[in-house]
């Protein structure tokens, strides 16, 4: 397989996903209308911006093996590392890719808006900010990805110690303490989009939470096309779940 060589000025789509989740062990695997939940969010990580390499960001544990195997099928570039430590395999994405930002993808969000993350990303390099938000953070459905710059990142190794923040959930750290050093890391916003703010969750982290988005893909998903999230949430304010 021949994963193209990219630009430093450019960025990277990084997937995280492992098959040991402590509440839904294996869930990466679990079936959605035909499909393991990995391979919906790799078919919409590839959307994020044709051009862009996408990463699979896996643990070296033998259970991961599967994914790796997905992955390969889908065309996507893997790389292993620390369980526990997550930001480290995202740090080895980079080695692999160097780039200027970072598209975070979580494994556990199959609904992940692809062109909002393009939006973010188009957000950063036109003011070549290091951490990409709405501004105040209010409740979205844009769920299950960021854009951080890889100073963000490598920054938040170096001073946020032992926090989980950083090592566990990546970029949560660095977009909570951005703004208070905007002399080290610049924010910028992108604007709330009408009909999108809410609190619904959509990512995958119970049975139960995987039995209500299995009732969602069953009765919007085409077989084809990605599932649109602007649908998506017109068939949840209708009652889809009630």
């Amino acid at each position: 397989m021949i994963f193209r060589e990219i630009k430093q000025d450019t960025a990277v789509v990084v997937v995280q996903a492992r098959m040991g989740s402590s509440r839904l062990p294996g869930k990466m695997m679990e079936d959605l209308v035909g499909r393991p939940l990995l391979w919906h969010i790799l078919q919409r990580a590839v959307r994020v911006r044709p051009d862009l390499p996408v990463v699979l960001a896996t643990t070296d544990h033998p259970r991961d093996q599967i994914l790796i195997e997905v992955a390969a099928d889908c065309g996507v570039h893997v790389v292993c590392g620390s369980e526990d430590h997550v930001l480290s395999r995202f740090l080895k994405a980079l080695e692999d890719f160097p780039a200027r930002w970072v598209v975070r993808v979580c494994g556990d969000s199959p609904l992940f808006d692809p062109s909002f993350l393009n939006q973010c990303l188009q957000c950063a390099e036109k003011n070549d900010a290091d951490v990409v938000k709405f501004q105040g953070d209010p409740p979205s459905l844009f769920q299950g990805g960021e854009v951080v710059s890889s100073k963000a990142l490598h920054y938040s190794l170096q001073h946020a110690g032992d926090d989980p923040l950083a090592y566990e959930h990546v970029t949560a750290w660095a977009m909570r303490n951005a703004e208070n050093i905007p002399d080290i890391m610049k924010t910028t916003y992108v604007q709330p989009v009408a009909g999108m703010m809410t609190p619904v969750k959509l990512s995958i982290d119970t049975a139960e939470d995987l039995a209500r988005l299995r009732l969602l893909y069953q009765a919007l998903y085409d077989g084809k096309n990605i599932l649109d999230l602007e649908s998506a949430a017109r068939w949840i304010r209708d009652g889809g779940w009630q």
